[in-house]
């Protein structure tokens, strides 16, 4: 039981980390890169990130779950289980706060490309990112130790 336990857990880390990496590295990059306004890969992005937040709940559950059952059987560290509620917690104060915030902003302010650099709105919004990104990293870093109690 605890090599299943294992590999699920390693599998569901791994992609939780792999997905933020290419999300928050590759995807959301190149995507601002490659299309003609801001609003467009604003747009993307945040669909991509909407679905990388139902995907973090469902990994981490994932984790919990299969880490309970590696720390109380088998003598795993508790950060197996410690790390994954602090990421769920911190991914519901990014997606249900800082980007409710943000997407209510983004509504009254429509094409944020039409928007004055200076306009309070976009001053916000741009503020609230800032916060997003910072959650985002911190998620990736949290994830990280995951690996060390795993492998360790």
């Amino acid at each position: 039981m605890e090599i299943l336990f294992l590999y699920i857990y390693n599998l569901c880390l791994s992609i939780f980390f792999g997905s933020s990496v290419f999300i928050g590295f590759i995807a959301a990059p190149y995507i601002f890169k490659i299309l003609k306004t801001k609003n467009e890969a604003g747009n993307l992005v945040g669909l991509l990130l909407e679905k990388f937040a139902s995907l973090t709940y469902i990994i981490q559950i994932i984790l919990i779950i299969c880490g309970l059952a590696l720390s109380y059987s088998f003598g795993y560290a508790a950060g197996i289980v410690i790390l994954p509620v602090f990421i769920v917690i911190i991914n519901l104060i990014s997606d249900r706060i800082v980007g409710l915030k943000m997407r209510r902003l983004k509504q009254n302010m429509g094409n944020i490309d039409n928007v004055s650099k200076d306009d309070k709105n976009r001053l916000m919004f741009n503020s609230l990112h800032k916060w997003s990104v910072r959650l985002f990293i911190l998620n990736q870093l949290l994830a990280l130790p995951l690996f060390y109690f795993i492998f360790k």
